[in-house]
């Protein structure tokens, strides 16, 4: 088990990390925009220096209340219809399964910004 006191532990400004963060994960995708996204919320709500020490499931708990908020908004649209169409619903369940798949890559940069934010922080085991 690895002992805290074993870190060496650099200061950081909110601004510093998120311009960190813009730097280092600058990737024209919309999962790396949705992960960096709640990274900077979380970041200025909880401040960088003590989002780090958070565990990163905390973090990944609103990832599931975005999506729920967003199934909440789309599937009414089609479970409210009297009649279907097969190709507008496969469809639709392609779009719904293409975004919830960018939900949990979106995840997977969320866990690895807050662990390059932790290493950056707290420096490498001594």
């Amino acid at each position: 088990m690895t002992n805290p006191s074993s870190y060496t532990t650099h200061q950081m400004s909110n601004e510093d990390a998120i311009n960190h963060i813009n730097d280092s994960f600058d990737f024209d995708s919309k999962a790396v925009t949705l992960a960096r996204m709640f990274a900077f919320e979380d970041i200025i709500e909880y401040d960088i220096m003590e989002w780090v020490k958070m565990p990163v499931s905390a973090g990944l708990g609103e990832f599931v209340e975005h999506c729920r908020q967003a199934n909440e908004m789309v599937i009414p649209k089609y479970t409210s219809r009297k009649t279907y169409d097969p190709i507008d619903m496969e469809g639709a369940l392609h779009d719904l399964s293409e975004k919830m798949e960018t939900v949990m890559i979106a995840m997977q940069v969320y866990a690895d910004i807050h662990s390059t934010m932790r290493e950056k922080i707290h420096g490498k085991l001594v």
